[in-house]
């Protein structure tokens, strides 16, 4: 459920908040149309500011013409890293920062979900594994799953539902090399039970794949570009952020919003 006391009021463009002493931006635009509305988090790379975040993927345009809020948390400054292993503090403070805009605006608790890209999408890829009970699903460019770098997912060892995942990669990526990318995939396919035959789009640059429905009516997006490590510009990187958006709005929370408590406010 959201807080009875919320509000749609828009922010004065993109603007600072603080959750138990750490900062976070968000922009909620003018003319959300309510009851409530979908959030998005998203989460720098290594070395990034929130605000070149927002500004390289143009997150918080595609907020004001599609009517959902976008918040940017930040790693800690002394890090300039996320924190992606178990248990760790930026996972208690990602939790925080849905509870404290919620706590504000009227989020929709079946459409909160998370993007990352680089050290941002190792995050996002731990709170698919761990926070799985809040995000209705997750997207990832330039990044791998946690436990392929020693630090376990709680999907691999526990009943956590199933939850869908994008993977959105650059085939000649330096630093999340291309075959960690496959076996991330290939992690999420086994994870949640789909078929290792895809729907395949043809005709693209390298490959466009969609697994599913996997189990719980899940899906795992596969998308390889011709691109490195970097945040595309120009067209593909239009396009990520279109797909991305496309997958979420597929991919909301399926269970009742009364069970969803992290989001739902006191």
């Amino acid at each position: 459920m959201t807080n009875a006391g919320c509000t749609l009021e828009p922010t004065p463009g993109t603007v600072g908040r603080h959750v138990n002493g750490r900062e976070y931006l968000i922009n909620v635009p003018a003319g959300l149309p309510g009851p409530s509305a979908p959030l998005l988090l998203g989460l720098h790379g290594f070395l990034q500011a929130p605000q070149e975040h927002e500004k390289v993927t143009g997150w918080s345009g595609v907020a004001a013409s599609q009517k959902f809020l976008v918040a940017y948390p930040s790693a800690q400054p002394q890090r300039s890293a996320w924190d992606f292993s178990t248990g760790s503090d930026d996972l208690a403070y990602l939790r925080d920062v849905v509870r404290d805009i919620s706590s504000t605006w009227c989020v929709d608790p079946h459409r909160v979900y998370v993007e990352g890209h680089s050290s941002g999408a190792l995050m996002a890829a731990r709170l698919a594994c761990d926070a799985f009970d809040l995000f209705a699903s997750v997207a990832v460019y330039a990044g791998v799953d946690p436990s392929l770098l020693g630090s376990p997912c709680a999907q691999d060892h526990s009943a956590g539902r199933a939850i869908s995942i994008g993977i959105f990669h650059g085939i000649d990526d330096p630093i999340s090399d291309f075959p960690l990318a496959i076996q991330h995939r290939d992690n999420w396919l086994r994870r949640n039970d789909c078929s290792s035959t895809p729907k395949t789009e043809p005709n693209v640059p390298v490959e466009a794949s969609v697994y599913g429905p996997c189990k719980a009516g899940v899906e795992v997006v596969w998308r390889v570009y011709k691109a490195g490590h970097l945040w595309p510009t120009g067209a593909d990187g239009v396009d990520i952020i279109r797909r991305m958006w496309e997958f979420f709005l597929r991919n909301p929370f399926p269970a009742s919003p009364s069970t969803i408590s992290t989001v739902s406010c006191p």
